[in-house]
């Protein structure tokens, strides 16, 4: 994954889509923080409203299950339990964006 400049997209947008078409992911930072992704469309397709929807409501189940199995879990953890996993997504994803320069 490749980062770009906003100032560079702009100057720049075409051939970048044209490299987002052949399969590059880039990271569109401002500031020197990213704020955007240029993907391709396959890439899009996994993200689907139906697709998201499931994986949710997976996640749901998985949460109402454990908490089901361990009665002592309370919904602060609960709660505390969403952020870890929302924090190590976005650890991942920022990780992935610095690692493929």
């Amino acid at each position: 994954m490749r980062t770009v400049s906003a100032l560079d997209v702009r100057k720049k947008f075409g051939e970048l889509l044209d490299e987002a078409a052949a399969g590059e992911r880039l990271i569109i930072q401002r500031g020197g923080q990213p704020v955007a992704a240029l993907v391709p469309l396959s890439d899009v397709a996994e993200h689907d409203p139906e697709t998201i929807k499931k994986r949710r409501l997976a996640a749901i189940a998985d949460i109402r299950r454990m908490a089901r199995n361990d009665k002592r879990m309370t919904s602060d953890e609960i709660v505390e339990l969403i952020r870890a996993g929302r924090r190590e997504r976005l650890e991942h994803i920022m990780a992935a964006t610095r690692t493929k320069k």
